[in-house]
C-alpha cells in the first residue's frame, strides 16, 4: 500500500480494509490543499475518530458539513469508516454480508455538494456467524447520474483493498477516483507503523506545499483490545 501512496500527489481521503497477519484492519488517510481542509486533525472520543478543526478556519473560511465528522465508528460486532456523515446512516452492524449492510444503509447516498463533486466512500468491518466479512461502498458521478457500487474485501493474510475519493493527481478540477477498489499489501505489523508510514509516504518532495491532514489505523484480533494509532500532521 506504501508504494501505492508514493505514486499520488493529491490522493483526497482514502481508506483501506483487509488483514495485517492475524489482524483485521482498517485504514484512513487525509489529504488537503485550502486552508479550511488543512485546518483540521483526527481525535478519538469513546467509540469514534472524529475529524475535528484545529481552530475557527473551518467554521469561518469552509463547510462543517463536509470537513467534521466522524471518520470511523465501533460497534460491538464491527466498524465503519468513512470520508463523512454519510456514515451516520449506519446505526449498527448486522449479523450480516458486509456489502448488502452497505449497500441498503446507502441506497441513496449522493457524492459531496462541493466543486469537484467529490465521492462518499464507506467500508466496515463485521463480525458474522459465518466469520469476519468486509466491503466497500462508493458513491460517486456518473455519465447518468450517480454510481453507486460495493464490493466485497477478501480476507487474506497480508492483503487489502484501497479507494480513495481522488485518482490522485494535484489538478484541477481534481477527478475522482474510477474503477473497482485496488489490491494492496498489508505488512506492517501494529497500528502505529501503519498510521506513521502512511503520513510519511504522502511527504512532498522539497518546495511542494505539505496536503497531509491526518492518519489513523485499527487492528483487531480475537480476544484483544483494538490496537489503535493517529498521526496528524498538527497536534
Amino acid at each position: 500500500m506504501i508504494d501505492l501512496l508514493k505514486t499520488m500527489r493529491y490522493p483526497g481521503r482514502f481508506l483501506a480494509l483487509g488483514m495485517d497477519g492475524s489482524a483485521y484492519v482498517a485504514l484512513y488517510g487525509a489529504t488537503g490543499r485550502s486552508p479550511s481542509s488543512l485546518a483540521r486533525k483526527y481525535v478519538q472520543d469513546g467509540n469514534a475518530i472524529y475529524a475535528s478543526a484545529i481552530d475557527d478556519t473551518v467554521r469561518r473560511e469552509g463547510n462543517p458539513e463536509l470537513l467534521e465528522y466522524p471518520a470511523l465508528v465501533f460497534f460491538d460486532n464491527g466498524l465503519t469508516v468513512a470520508n463523512g456523515r454519510q456514515i451516520e446512516k449506519i446505526t449498527d452492524l448486522q449479523n450480516r454480508e458486509a456489502k448488502k449492510q452497505l449497500s441498503y444503509a446507502l441506497s441513496e447516498e449522493a457524492y459531496e455538494p462541493d466543486e469537484y463533486k467529490t465521492p462518499r466512500i464507506t467500508g466496515c468491518l463485521v463480525k458474522t456467524s459465518q466469520g469476519m466479512d468486509a466491503a466497500i461502498h462508493i458513491a460517486r458521478i456518473a455519465p447518468d447520474g450517480i454510481d453507486r457500487s460495493s464490493w466485497n474485501v477478501p480476507l487474506e493474510s497480508g492483503k487489502g483493498m484501497y479507494i480513495s475519493t481522488y485518482i490522485g493527481a494535484d489538478v484541477k478540477p481534481t477527478p475522482s477516483f474510477r474503477g473497482d477498489p485496488l489490491p494492496v499489501t498489508f505488512n506492517f505489523g501494529s497500528a502505529k507503523k501503519a498510521a506513521q508510514a502512511m503520513f510519511d509516504a504522502l511527504q512532498p518532495k522539497k518546495g511542494e506545499a505539505d496536503y497531509r491532514i491526518g492518519y489513523f489505523a485499527v487492528y483487531i484480533q480475537e480476544g484483544k483490545s483494538p490496537d489503535i494509532a493517529i498521526v496528524n500532521k498538527i497536534n
